[in-house]
């Protein structure tokens, strides 16, 4: 009775180790029925094909009867009786091997039914998976967010659910495919407490990512606020808190938590945006420069947009923050027969930015006139007429125009979710997607924006950990961070190292590198704050703004303002040439009793590279162990 018991308990459990198979992840399961069809395949053909010829000889007859039995092991079907008198089969580990090969070659035929007539029931498990460790919540279901889902969920252990009221049978079917659940009910729908108890959603250590990638960004604002309101009222930390949400602009920085209200990480992004920065990471223009010995760039930068629509703003930005280079001239010429559009109408770009406008597009004899005056100085075309077709066709001609035997700059064309470039053969190669690529992992996109964060808290007195300071850090703030260690890749260039060199030992750089490298950073800073829409402070505002600070101060209070920086007129003291930093620490600190040096603040953010490199290091390899 006791093996009885345990045979039929055996058998259960086998059953739901293969149901429960198809609710893991989808490159395991994947490699499963590859192993089963190989393993069934194989194992039938031995037994088959030995035991027919054993008993039958070896003939056409024998052939056919040792492939059709073959066939019939995935019908569940077996042909045992006909060839038992073969001698394997006395061993009954033989035994035990021809009856597994048929239990795979079955279970690959069952799995498709087992999956239809078990919906039910692998929903439950993974509903139940979704309770435990990190979860991944996906607000909207498209071809993007399952793009977006499907990297992620492969990547890192989570489990993936995903919310949204409409119906997209192909989509289920995509996300069912990688393990992922697809949640239409209306507690998830509106995002409420219940919905996070039914997650087991609560305060503790359990992570939560919300990322919110509804075609229209006005639901994804609307999601968040309401999934936030409820992780408030059920009392759980932002720090178990991110949130990677499409479209919803400056709103972002609301949704920032400055202690325990709001999510941990906030990243607001807008396909134009992020498309353009991972144009600007692949192709820096550092490395379209040479650079001298002592840090300087040795060429100016020289660019053309073609088109400027949203793909070519974005892109335009992008260059301004990382296109700044100490010894260098930085000039843009735009091609578009409505290229101001109002949107540089009085920006400070335009005022302090080399950026001039041509009335034309990139297939008149005025843009080719122009490139034949300029071909020894332009380093990159950047083309973003909106089109994908006519992006291609100038791509194209730009290829055919530039002779084979002179070196012709880099041509890259975008879209709002991949890009195109040429290599130095002039072939065409394109870009991961947006959203299967690397773009949008936060883990990797902060990283060392965080380090960074946490460098500058430790020199204001901070004694948290680098997680606790960027709990901490505003969203403007972190921002600057991540612009900052965007450009890495251009000062490590410039000072002719590399990340492993750094890492080695071989930093900080030369003095007089270090000095160039300082003005380059405050060149970059300069440019970010610029993008921002930040102007120079006047020498009058900058008085009085001191002299309020200075009657706060006689007055016992503890001025709680910046003199040299206004957020709301958006202006500041330190956008001013490197020369003249020295001059402005010295007036400040002269009114505030402190001892702040704007120029060794630009050394400083030099020197922090290896340190950044240091941490992050370390972490790729506890990422990878």
């Amino acid at each position: 009775m006791t093996s009885s018991v345990f045979m039929i308990l055996l058998v259960l459990a086998c059953f739901f180790a293969a149901v429960l198979n198809l609710a893991s992840d989808s490159r395991f399961r994947r490699g499963f029925m590859r192993f089963a069809i190989i393993t069934a395949v194989c194992c039938g053909a031995f037994f088959y094909g030995y035991g027919y010829s054993y008993v039958m000889g070896i003939s056409v007859v024998s052939v056919i009867r040792a492939l059709m039995a073959l066939c019939r092991m995935f019908g569940g079907v077996n042909d045992l009786g006909s060839i038992q008198a073969a001698p394997v089969f006395q061993f009954p580990a033989a035994l035990a091997v021809f009856w597994c090969a048929h239990f795979l070659a079955f279970y690959v035929t069952a799995s498709a039914a087992i999956a239809t007539l078990g919906d039910r029931l692998l929903r439950r498990i993974r509903v139940t998976l979704l309770r435990k460790g990190p979860l991944l919540l996906i607000y909207g279901l498209n071809p993007r967010s399952v793009a977006y889902g499907r990297r992620m969920a492969g990547r890192h252990e989570r489990s993936v659910l995903f919310v949204d009221s409409d119906s997209n049978p192909a989509l289920e079917s995509a996300v069912k495919a990688f393990g992922g659940v697809v949640e239409k009910g209306a507690d998830a729908l509106s995002a409420n407490p219940h919905f996070l108890r039914q997650i087991n959603m609560k305060a503790g250590s359990r992570q939560l990512e919300l990322a919110a990638l509804h075609t229209d960004g006005r639901k994804n604002l609307a999601y968040a606020r309401s999934l936030l309101d409820s992780l408030n009222a059920s009392g759980i930390s932002s720090s178990q808190t991110r949130l990677l949400a499409a479209g919803i602009g400056e709103e972002a920085a609301s949704l920032q938590a400055l202690g325990d209200h709001g999510y941990g990480s906030v990243f607001a992004f807008d396909d134009y945006d992020l498309t353009a920065r991972m144009i600007i990471q692949d192709h820096p223009p550092c490395n379209l420069l040479s650079f001298s010995e002592a840090g300087t760039a040795k060429e100016d930068f020289h660019a053309v947009l073609l088109g400027f629509g949203r793909m070519g703003r974005a892109v335009l930005t992008q260059l301004v923050m990382n296109g700044q280079f100490e010894g260098s001239h930085f000039r843009v010429d735009i091609f578009d027969p409505g290229a101001q559009s109002g949107f540089l109408h009085d920006h400070p770009l335009t005022k302090h930015y080399d950026i001039r406008f041509h009335q034309a597009d990139g297939t008149t004899d005025d843009f080719y006139a122009f490139l034949a005056a300029s071909r020894q100085s332009i380093r990159m075309i950047v083309v973003c007429t909106g089109s994908p077709t006519k992006n291609h066709e100038i791509a194209e001609d730009l290829a055919n125009w530039y002779p084979r035997y002179e070196s012709m700059p880099l041509v890259v064309h975008a879209t709002r979710e991949c890009y195109f470039w040429l290599d130095e053969n002039r072939q065409e190669k394109q870009s991961a997607s947006l959203f299967d690529g690397p773009g949008l992992d936060l883990e990797r996109l902060d990283a060392a924006a965080m380090q960074i964060n946490h460098i500058y808290r430790e020199e204001s007195g901070s004694t948290g950990t680098a997680q606790e300071d960027w709990q901490a850090c505003a969203y403007e703030d972190r921002q600057s961070s991540r612009a900052a260690a965007d450009f890495y890749p251009a000062v490590l260039r410039a000072a002719s190292r590399t990340a492993e060199q750094v890492l080695s030992g071989q930093w900080p750089p030369e003095p007089d590198v270090l000095e160039n490298l300082s003005k380059t950073e405050h060149l970059r800073w300069c440019a970010y704050q610029y993008v921002l829409g930040y102007a120079p402070m006047s020498p009058e505002i900058w008085q009085e703004r001191a002299e309020r600070y200075a009657r706060e101060k006689e007055q016992g209070l503890s001025p709680r303002f910046a003199i040299g920086k206004d957020r709301e007129r958006r202006l500041h003291a330190c956008l001013i040439p490197w020369e003249d930093l020295d001059a402005l620490s010295r007036k400040e600190n002269a009114v505030t009793g402190r001892n702040v040096d704007y120029q060794q603040m630009d050394r400083n953010n030099v020197l922090m590279i290896s340190r950044v490199l240091a941490v992050n290091g370390a972490q790729g390899e506890d990422a990878h162990a």
